[in-house]
């Protein structure tokens, strides 16, 4: 394909966590391959010197209420306008909140424009699709918004990073269903990996300190059992949640936290750790973490609701709640060498079928048939 200019429009990088990896990933491949790419988003600190910071309006108040109201408003003013003067040939959306979904409508009447669904912000502004069904009224409040959000993304294509993250959607909003949209599933970049399997008494949590990330669930738990295995539990991240691990390292030594990691922290820690603790409270869409363990061949103990969709059910040991959480960290760090291997081996094979150049490609293809430009 003819060298195109792709406007990436995201959120922000206040936290970097898979999302915000893969914007930045995507866009170095694609400028790899010849094409035009700059990111907007709103300003925050860790933005990288090519990243274009929009304006940001004064709210008043901070509260999630204000906050998600502005979702559905216009809290950046963001415009065609603004990126006039790098005259994209296609819009590529993710995180729209904190953005609003009023600039993604104007941008998406004047670019041609795609979105790849990161979240569940079409069905709920919090990511907590359990409490759904809970209280009639917010039901009916929650219902109101999608409907709203659909109207406004009608000349968006979603690009869905899995069937059943699509078909949740579709579950709580039907109206969605008739909007454009593909599945391109995710993956992530990385070189061949023939790392050894690691300690199995070493557990890696590695991404947002966020409560719906489960990551309080993950402390109580090692808590729980910490005086009866001898065994390391690894953090790295940042969010609000930081004083909490901080606190709970102070207390209990067997829990390390690394803070925040860039790529080469990362690919330390996971070359330390044994597994990979994913206690999501929520659905997950992809699990962009779980792609990285995977391809270094280290097996997952997740959530029965967070369960990742590229591992198979032999890289992985699931968890319906707390309790089984617990069982599930003393099976692991007690696990027979033999039998960890077999498990590492399985995630290894798992993290080789991920393509990113095929996934990357995929995402050309899509600005192809939204700029109009035949196939090769």
């Amino acid at each position: 394909m003819a060298a195109v200019r792709i406007a990436m429009v995201h959120s922000s990088f206040a936290a970097v966590g898979g999302a915000e990896h893969y914007v930045r990933n995507l866009s170095r491949a694609l400028a790899g391959r010849g094409h035009q790419v700059r990111i907007f988003c709103r300003p925050g600190p860790h933005l990288e010197p090519a990243e274009h910071p929009v304006g940001t309006r004064r709210l008043h108040g901070s509260n999630r209420l204000v906050t998600h109201l502005a979702d559905l408003v216009d809290p950046t003013g963001l415009t065609p306008g603004d990126l006039a003067g790098f005259r994209p040939d296609v819009v590529h959306v993710h995180n729209w909140q904190g953005i609003g979904v009023l600039p993604v409508a104007r941008l998406a009447r004047r670019y041609p424009t795609c979105h790849t669904v990161h979240d569940h912000a079409i069905c709920d502004p919090n990511n907590a699709l359990a409490h759904r069904g809970r209280s009639a009224a917010v039901d009916r409040l929650l219902g109101m918004r999608s409907a709203w959000l659909v109207r406004q993304l009608r000349d968006v294509t979603l690009l869905w990073p899995t069937e059943r993250t699509r078909d949740l959607v579709y579950a709580h909003v039907p109206s969605v269903a008739r909007l454009a949209g593909r599945v391109v599933p995710l993956a992530v970049p990385g070189a061949d990996r023939t790392w050894p399997p690691g300690s199995p008494d070493v557990v890696l949590y590695l991404g947002a300190l966020r409560p719906h990330k489960g990551v309080d669930t993950l402390l109580s738990a090692w808590r729980a059992v910490a005086g009866q295995i001898a065994a390391t539990l690894l953090i790295a991240g940042d969010g609000p949640g930081r004083e909490q691990v901080v606190a709970a390292g102070r207390d209990c030594p067997s829990i390390r936290y690394l803070g925040y990691l860039d790529e080469a922290g990362k690919a330390r820690a996971m070359r330390q750790a044994g597994w990979l603790a994913f206690p999501s409270r929520c659905p997950e869409t992809f699990g962009l973490v779980c792609a990285e363990a995977l391809q270094a061949g280290r097996p997952i103990i997740t959530t029965d609701i967070a369960r990742p969709p590229m591992a198979s059910d032999t890289s992985l040991i699931r968890v319906s709640d707390g309790d089984a959480l617990r069982n599930a960290l003393r099976t692991a760090v007690g696990m027979p060498a033999a039998r960890y291997r077999e498990m590492s081996a399985s995630a290894a094979a798992d993290g080789r079928r991920l393509d990113w150049d095929a996934h990357v490609e995929e995402v050309i293809q899509v600005y192809r048939t939204l700029c109009g430009v035949p196939a090769p």
